[in-house]
C-alpha cells in the first residue's frame, strides 16, 4: 500500500517516526511530540525535556528545493533580527545548518526538515475581528518593505510568482477522472485572464520576497500581539499577490477584508490596481489550491478532491461571467 492510500491516522503514526529521527540530531531530549497539522506539510510540537517548546515541519507534498528552503530560513533569520515582527526564527542543528533532510521508504525520498521557535497564542482562523486583520495588512506592509532592500544569500533561491500557479507543474491540463472538457474549459480560461494580469503586474513592479499564503491559519494571536508563521510557499513577486491571497481566504467578510487594505495603507502605500486584476488575483489562489489538492498524497485532502473540484469550477464560472470571485454562490456545497 502505497502513502497516499493510507488513512490520516497511519500516515502521521510513519511521519511522526520521521520526527523523531530528525529531532536526534539537535542538542535536547524529547519529552513529549504531538501534532499540529497534517495537510500540505505536517508540523508537530515538541516539548523537551527541560521545558523547550518548538515546532518541527516536515515537508511532505512540498515542491521546494534545498535552495528555496534555504531562502526561507534566511529570510525569517533576517526578519527576526532586522524587524519588529514576530516571526519563527529557525533553530540551528548542531554544525549550524538550519536543514536537514530524511530518508522516507513510504515516499521513496528525502523529506526536508526543519525546526522553529515556538510562537505563543491561538492560530486567528476565521474568528478574527477587524482591528486583528488591520494588522495583519501593518504586517504584509512591513513585510514588503523588508523585502525590498533583502539581497538573497548565497546558495540561497526563490522561485518566481510570475506564473499562474506559482512555482507548481500545471496537474489542471492532463487528464483527470474529475476533470471533464467542460471543466477544463473553465479553468483554461481562468488561467489564460490570470496570467494576463500578473504579466502586466511584474512589467509594471520589482517583484521581492512574499511570503505568499497569509491566512488566518498561518498567523497567531497573544496578548495582542500577532505572530506570522509558515513561509514555506515564499517565493518572488508583487504585493497585490499577497494581499489578494489573504482576501481569497476571507470572503465573503467584506469588513476584513476592508481591514486587511486599512492596515496595509497606514503603513506604506497600496499597491497600484485595478478591480479586475485584484480579481483576477483572488481567483488565482482557486487555480494554485485546486492544482495541489489533484495531487496531494495526504488522505483526508484526497477524500474532498471531488466536492473541492465541482465548487472551484462553480466559483470560477462566476468569475468568468461576472469578473467578481465569490465563494457564497448557491450550489457550492459545504465540507461537512
Amino acid at each position: 500500500m502505497s502513502f497516499a492510500e493510507l488513512t490520516g491516522r497511519r500516515q502521521v503514526a510513519r511521519l511522526r517516526e520521521t520526527a523523531l529521527s530528525a529531532l536526534r540530531a539537535y542538542p535536547f531530549q524529547v519529552r513529549r511530540l504531538r501534532l499540529l497539522n497534517h495537510g500540505f506539510n505536517t508540523t508537530f510540537r515538541v516539548d523537551t525535556q527541560d521545558g523547550q517548546k518548538f515546532a518541527l515541519r516536515i515537508n511532505v507534498n512540498s515542491r521546494r528545493s534545498s535552495e528555496q528552503i534555504a531562502a526561507e530560513m534566511a529570510w525569517l533569520a533576517a526578519l527576526s533580527a532586522d524587524t519588529a515582527l514576530r516571526v519563527p526564527t529557525p533553530v540551528p542543528l548542531a554544525d549550524g545548518s538550519l536543514l536537514q533532510h530524511i530518508w522516507s521508504s513510504d515516499l521513496q525520498r528525502d523529506l526536508p526538515v526543519a525546526l522553529f521557535s515556538w510562537l505563543p497564542g491561538s492560530d486567528l482562523g476565521d474568528e478574527a475581528t477587524p482591528a486583528q486583520w488591520r494588522e495583519v495588512g501593518r504586517a504584509a506592509a512591513l513585510l514588503h518593505g523588508h523585502a525590498l532592500n533583502w539581497p538573497l544569500p548565497a546558495g540561497a533561491a526563490l522561485s518566481s510568482l510570475h506564473h499562474p500557479l506559482m512555482d507548481s507543474a500545471n496537474h489542471l491540463t492532463g487528464d483527470h477522472e474529475l476533470l471533464t472538457a467542460e471543466r477544463h474549459e473553465v479553468l483554461d480560461e481562468t488561467f489564460r485572464r490570470v496570467e494576463e494580469v500578473l504579466t502586466n503586474l511584474f512589467r509594471r513592479e520589482v517583484p521581492r520576497p512574499l511570503h505568499a499564503d497569509l491566512h488566518g491559519w498561518n498567523l497567531k494571536w497573544a496578548r495582542g500581539k500577532l505572530y506570522v508563521f509558515d513561509f514555506d510557499d515564499c517565493g518572488l513577486g508583487v504585493p497585490l499577490q499577497d494581499l489578494a491571497i489573504s482576501a481569497y481566504y476571507l470572503r465573503p467578510a467584506a469588513e476584513l477584508e476592508a481591514a486587511l487594505l486599512e492596515g496595509y495603507a497606514a503603513q506604506a502605500p497600496l499597491p497600484s490596481y485595478t478591480p479586475l486584476d485584484y480579481e483576477s488575483i483572488v481567483a488565482g489562489r482557486n487555480l494554485v489550491l485546486l492544482n495541489d489538492v489533484l495531487v496531494n498524497t495526504t488522505a483526508e485532502i484526497r477524500a474532498m478532491q471531488p466536492r473541492y473540484v465541482r465548487n472551484s469550477v462553480l466559483k470560477l464560472r462566476h468569475f468568468l461571467e461576472t469578473g467578481e470571485y465569490r465563494h457564497d454562490l448557491p450550489g457550492v456545497e459545504q465540507a461537512g
